[in-house]
C-alpha cells in the first residue's frame, strides 16, 4: 500500500543521510556554536564537541528557524498529501515552537506538529516505528493515535560524569546537581513524557550497569523489552552494557544506536551513557 504521509524530523533524532534518503525523511538541522564558530548538527564530528567540553570551551546550541521548517514542509508536500513533523521534546528546546510557527506562516492544515516528548535514540525509535506504520498506508488520524500510544511506553534512563552541563543549560536544578556531584557518585536520570529528573544515585560505573540491567528486567515482566543504547564518549562502556543486557535472553531486543547528536551532547556533557527502554 502506498504511503501518502510525509515525515519531517529535526537533527537531534540522529538519522544518517542514507536512512533519511531511503525513507524520504526531511531533516531540519539545529546548530552548535563553539566559542564563535558555528557548526551544523549532523555535519560535525562528535569528537569536536566532546573535546570542546573537556577543554571547557563555551558551547551553545540554537534551534532551527521557522523558515527552515517551511522549506522542509514545502518539500514534503510536493510528494505527500499530509506531513507529520516530529521534534525533540519541547521541554528541552524551542524547536517545537519554530516548527509550529512555520506551520502558522504557511497556513496549511495538512501539517501536523508532534512533540516527541523524548530525545536521542528514544525520539529516533518513535520515528522509525511511525515510518513503518505509515508505510502500511494508514490514515493521518490513525498514525497520530499510534504515535501517542507508543510515546506512552518508553523512557530514557542515563548517567553523566557531571551534572553541571545540564544545570548550565537549565535542564536540571542546581540542588539536583549538588546531590549528583558529591563523593563521586554517579547520578541516574530519567527522561519520560517530556520531564527530566534525577532518579537515583549509585557509586561507580559497574553499579550504573547493574541499575540499567535491573530496569530492563522490570520491563520484561510485562512483555518483550526494546533497548537502545547511546553515548557521548563511552563506546567501550556501551559495548559492556550491550553484552550484559544481551545475556538477559530472548525477551530483549538490544542494540547500540551510536553517538548522541552533537547538539544533545553539548547539554549532556562528557560521560553520557544511557538507554531508551520500552515495551515492544
Amino acid at each position: 500500500m502506498k504511503r501518502n504521509i510525509g515525515l519531517v524530523v529535526d537533527s537531534t533524532f540522529g538519522f544518517d543521510k542514507k536512512y533519511a534518503e531511503e525513507n524520504d525523511i526531511t531533516i531540519v538541522p539545529l546548530k552548535v556554536i563553539i566559542e564563535d564558530k558555528e557548526y551544523v548538527d549532523g555535519n560535525i564530528a562528535p569528537e569536536i564537541i566532546y573535546n570542546a567540553l573537556y577543554e571547557k570551551k563555551d558551547v551553545k546550541t540554537s534551534q532551527p528557524s521557522p523558515e527552515q521548517f517551511i522549506k522542509a514542509f514545502e518539500d514534503q508536500l510536493t510528494r505527500y498529501q499530509q506531513v507529520i513533523c516530529m521534534t525533540i521534546s519541547k521541554s528541552l528546546s524551542g524547536t517545537f515552537n519554530s516548527a509550529n510557527l512555520g506551520k502558522t506562516i504557511l497556513e496549511n492544515e495538512n501539517i501536523y506538529i508532534v512533540d516527541s516528548e523524548s530525545n536521542i535514540n528514544g525520539a529516533a525509535y518513535l520515528a522509525e516505528k511511525l515510518m513503518e506504520y505509515l508505510n502500511e498506508g494508514h490514515h493521518i488520524s490513525d498514525a497520530l493515535g499510534y504515535l501517542d500510544e507508543i510515546k506512552e511506553k518508553g523512557s530514557l534512563v542515563f548517567t553523566v560524569d557531571n551534572l553541571q552541563y545540564l544545570v548550565k543549560s537549565g535542564r536540571i536544578s542546581k540542588v539536583s546537581a549538588l546531590i549528583g556531584n558529591v563523593l563521586k557518585i554517579k547520578p541516574i536520570l530519567r527522561f519520560e513524557k517530556g520531564a527530566l529528573g534525577l532518579e537515583n544515585k549509585v557509586r561507580g560505573f559497574n553499579n550504573v550497569i547493574a541499575y540499567l540491567v535491573k530496569e530492563v528486567h522490570k520491563i520484561i515482566e510485562n512483555g518483550k523489552a526494546i533497548v537502545r543504547i547511546a553515548y557521548v564518549d563511552k563506546s567501550v562502556e556501551a559495548k559492556m552494557l550491550e553484552h550484559e543486557i544481551y545475556q538477559i535472553g530472548e525477551n530483549v531486543d538490544v542494540k547500540i544506536t551510536g553517538i548522541i547528536s552533537p547538539v544533545v551532547s553539548a547539554h549532556v556533557g562528557p560521560g553520557g551513557l544511557g538507554i531508551y527502554l520500552t515495551l515492544a
